[in-house]
């Protein structure tokens, strides 16, 4: 019986001194049916020649833009495209993996004919590649749930409709590994409109596609340093691509529409409390998506209407909130 193939596709930008390593904790996985596509954003750093120093050793694809997209994304469109592999792995280019990551992921998914994404648990590290947390704090601390305790399998609209919705439950791309032809069916050219909140959005649209399987093994590095994208996002770019992407899930998840209202009321209420106007936040959202903005928009006023105690909370808060400022 031949293997499934995988295609492990790295998005590359200005991560020249992690490239090697990279590079090799794919080359050097026990899974050995893989093809490897390196797509080089325009790197201004050192990464072209390193790059193309192991594509000599390791004989893999390899593209450099002539410009830089700006996203991370359109490296997912070129890469589905010229990938020939039944599984896609994205290997963030400054992560790494541990050698059995792709066998253990590649069985999941093998064992389970409904699932078409498979993940697992992550080691944090830093610039260093020494250990600094676990996902298991993510999961324990942000999702405060301990089903990520132990291994499970769940459909895809469960999953969408009761976790993924609240927010993303695979802490990094490069520990998931995913059915072509549902990462196919799941990619739109939206996502390059996103910096922070695509890969949720994302997970929510596969999930549209199958089951998942979490894989209760550490067998990823995600690397945390201080020029992560995360951390170079400003605070009206991070709450409205939340609050689109919120929106969108919302609507793929099936919940009633009435419950909108209350489902966003914490996030609006934080709005008061950060440094980004209310006009800031909604210029962002207009430059992603006009259409969407005004949909959420009238979303968000008819539910409201079902659940018009949000209103005198919400005024509530906000008097209270000047009440301390002119202390």
């Amino acid at each position: 019986m031949n293997k499934p193939r995988v295609t492990a596709l790295v998005p590359s930008y200005n991560h020249a001194r992690y490239l090697k390593q990279r590079i090799e904790s794919i080359m050097r996985q026990t899974y050995s049916n893989v093809e490897l596509i390196v797509i080089d954003d325009c790197s201004d750093d050192d990464s072209d020649e390193i790059i193309k120093s192991l594509q000599e050793q390791y004989d893999f694809i390899y593209f450099r833009n002539p410009y830089n997209s700006r996203s991370p994304f359109a490296a997912w469109e070129r890469g589905i495209s010229l990938g020939t592999g039944d599984y896609i792995w994205i290997c963030e280019s400054d992560d790494y993996a541990e050698p059995g990551f792709l066998e253990v992921t590649v069985e999941a998914l093998m064992n389970n004919k409904e699932a078409v994404m498979a993940y697992c648990d992550s080691w944090v590290v830093n610039e260093h590649d020494q250990k600094i947390d676990h996902t298991d704090t993510y999961f324990h601390e942000i999702w405060r749930e301990f089903r990520w305790d132990r291994g499970f399998v769940n459909a895809g609209a469960d999953e969408l409709k009761n976790f993924q919705f609240w927010g993303q439950t695979v802490p990094n791309m490069s520990s998931a590994l995913f059915s072509m032809s549902a990462f196919k069916k799941a990619y739109n050219p939206f996502l390059k409109k996103f910096k922070l909140t695509g890969d949720w959005l994302f997970v929510g649209w596969v999930l549209r596609h199958g089951s998942v399987v979490f894989c209760k093994q550490t067998l990823s590095n995600f690397r945390k340093h201080e020029f992560t994208a995360r951390v170079r996002v400003k605070d009206a770019r991070s709450q409205a691509e939340y609050v689109v992407t919120k929106y969108i899930l919302f609507r793929a998840s099936g919940r009633d529409w009435h419950e909108f209202s209350v489902i966003m009321s914490t996030d609006v209420l934080r709005f008061l409390y950060l440094s980004a106007g209310l006009l800031d936040v909604l210029r962002v959202l207009l430059s992603i998506s006009f259409l969407k903005t005004v949909q959420c928009g009238i979303l968000f006023a008819a539910s409201l209407t079902m659940n018009g105690h949000l209103i005198r909370k919400f005024w509530q808060r906000l008097k209270l909130i000047k009440e301390m400022g002119g202390e």
